[in-house]
């Protein structure tokens, strides 16, 4: 697999990963997100089914918008944030789209 922000620059790719690491922040890469319910985030990873037991989730879904989530979290009241491409698909940047998701789970 990919090592997760790789096309960051080399001055800044690391000291967002370092930042979100030292938070807790945990990143899988791979994942297949299937559901958010109140037993937590329903992922499949390497094709097992797990269930996250979160607080928060930031999802960096690449370059295609990804907006599935967005009503129905916002509709039973939960706190969402569109950054990167579902925010602006016309202006897709996985560099500003990084940062963002950073920004946003280093606020949590």
């Amino acid at each position: 697999g990919t090592k997760v922000g790789k096309d960051l620059g080399t001055t800044t790719g690391w000291i967002h990963r370092l930042e979100l690491e030292n938070k807790g922040v945990i990143m899988i890469k791979g994942a297949t997100y299937d559901r958010i319910d109140d037993a937590g985030l329903h992922v499949t990873v390497d094709g097992q089914p797990q269930i996250l037991n979160v607080d928060n989730v930031v999802i960096c879904a690449g370059q295609e918008p990804m907006r599935e989530l967005y009503g129905p979290l916002e509709a039973q009241g939960s706190k969402v944030t569109l950054i990167g491409g579902a925010d602006v698909a016309a202006e897709l940047d996985a560099k500003r789209a990084i940062d963002q998701g950073s920004r946003v789970a280093a606020a949590l």
